[in-house]
Formats: C-alpha cells, structure tokens, sequence
C-alpha cells in the first residue's frame, strides 16, 4: 500500500486537495461564518491564484535554493565531510546513502 502511495504521490496529493477543497467550500456554502463583502467567485479566483504562485515557488524556488545553498557550502569548505581527511570513495559512499526507515 505504502510503495502505491509513494508511486502515485502527485495524484493522491491532487486528490486530498480537491477533496478538502469541496468538503470546505460546502461547508462555507451551508454555514458561512460571517456576511460576504466580496463575491464567492472573486475570493475563490484570488485563494486558487495564490495556491497555485505557492505551488510554482514550492516546486521551483526551494529546489534552486537548496542547489545554490549546496554549491556554497561546497565553495567554503562547509559540512561534515569537509572536515574529515577521508578517501574519496569512502565520503562519496557515507554522503549517498540513506536509512530503509
């Protein structure tokens, strides 16, 4: 069930969202909390507007963060292994690898 779910993570995640955007958005229909200054429309273009500027910066930015943040660390002799007079495949060995957690 896990490896399903990890295969298929853009399309559960997809799914959880749509879901809870339906069960809110009939929830606010049947029970606002308070008088509409704005149009349902409006404020629901402007929510999806901003949801999808955090998905872009999510997917596009933190990933090109994390590069440059790497590519600095490299240039200043930052990190661990750095410190350490190890032979090349043993860091390479100790730097990739991962628990099965």
């Amino acid at each position: 069930m896990m490896i399903w779910v990890i295969s298929h993570e853009p399309l559960v995640r997809l799914g959880f969202f749509f879901g809870v955007f339906v069960v809110m958005a009939i929830w606010e229909l049947v029970e606002p909390r308070r008088r509409l200054k704005t149009s349902k429309g409006a404020r629901w273009f402007a929510n999806l507007g901003i949801l999808v500027f955090d998905a872009l910066v999510v997917r596009v930015l933190f990933p090109a963060a994390a590069v440059g943040t790497a590519i600095l660390a490299a240039d200043r002799g930052w990190g661990l292994l750095n410190n350490f007079d190890l032979p090349p495949m043993i860091s390479i060995v100790a730097s990739i690898t991962r628990s099965n957690d």
